[in-house]
């Protein structure tokens, strides 16, 4: 990602935010370039999601809840599953969030979008632990032709 872009996204989220607290780029010189932000739910708890952006806007980033979810089974959520929307984890050991399929990714699409894809995910994370549900019951696949 290129400082241009970087300043850019960084604007988008300092609308939206309305704080320059609830989020960080690091490491953008570096081959290992990431945004850390703050992702509050709707029951208010709040987690920090990771992008990795190496090769960012040409590829998806990797998003990562940095730390290892459990499923509604108490199971670690650190394996790829169609019907919790996961990928697998990060060397860390935190949970990967599908956010985009990877055919439907284009180059312009914004950190922003990406983030309010892995809030909504975060959201019906939560509802699936309180009714039992996987996350698929809530949340369609998307398809290469779906950008958005």
């Amino acid at each position: 990602m290129n400082n241009e872009r970087r300043q850019i996204e960084e604007q988008i989220f300092r609308y939206y935010l309305q704080s320059e607290n609830a989020f960080a780029f690091g490491g953008i010189d570096t081959s290992t370039p990431y945004l850390r932000i703050a992702a509050q739910t709707n029951g208010n708890r709040v987690f920090v999601l990771r992008m990795d952006l190496n090769g960012y806007p040409e590829r998806k980033p990797n998003v990562y809840v940095e730390c290892m979810l459990k499923d509604r089974h108490g199971n670690d959520m650190s394996k790829p599953s169609a019907t919790n929307h996961t990928l697998p984890a990060h060397p860390n050991g935190w949970t990967q969030i599908c956010h985009y399929h990877h055919d439907a990714w284009r180059p312009n699409l914004s950190l922003w979008l990406v983030y309010l894809k892995c809030l909504l995910w975060l959201n019906i994370y939560e509802k699936s632990l309180q009714n039992g549900e996987d996350i698929d019951y809530y949340l369609k696949h998307q398809n290469e032709d779906d950008v958005y």
